[in-house]
């Protein structure tokens, strides 16, 4: 199942990557990084992300997803943001809390919206924690959100 998972997601990122892709790489570089492009007006709190992903322990590590850090970033995630930023962290960097809330704020403010939009799905902080704790294919294909991800929004909403 967590292979299947990954395989979805890496096929996802590169549609979504592919589609993104500009003749002109120094204007793919500028709109790629401006949080402006994905026009998010939904903030998400990044430390009510934190409580629920690691309680603020900067070396919490998840075995099955192999996520990392403050907020769980997981190596698809890492991927995508070196990718979209020309950087090159590696997976040690995660535990560094500076670098993981920079990745996260990344990934919740701007990668998700992005994606919710090119499959013209409303962007709200429910989709994006939907999106952030199960998947994007969750929203995309209309699948029953999975308990652990509902307990996941009660947190959340609760905090």
């Amino acid at each position: 199942m967590q292979k299947a998972k990954k395989y979805y997601l890496a096929m996802v990122f590169l549609l979504i990557f592919h589609s993104c892709a500009f003749a002109n790489q120094n204007s793919k570089s500028k709109i790629l990084k401006d949080s402006s492009f994905a026009e998010n007006k939904t903030r998400i709190d990044l430390r009510k992300i934190i409580s629920i992903e690691s309680a603020g322990n900067p070396k919490a590590y998840n075995h099955n997803s192999q996520a990392k850090g403050l907020c769980q970033i997981t190596p698809i995630c890492l991927q995508e943001y070196n990718t979209f930023h020309s950087v090159k962290y590696s997976g040690q960097d995660l535990f560094n809390a500076e670098i993981n809330k920079k990745i996260a704020t990344w990934y919740l403010e701007v990668r998700i919206p992005q994606m919710l939009k090119h499959f013209n799905i409303a962007v709200t902080t429910e989709n994006i924690i939907i999106c952030y704790n199960a998947g994007i294919s969750y929203i995309v294909k209309h699948k029953r959100i999975p308990e652990e991800t509902k307990r996941y929004i009660a947190k959340y909403e609760r905090r």
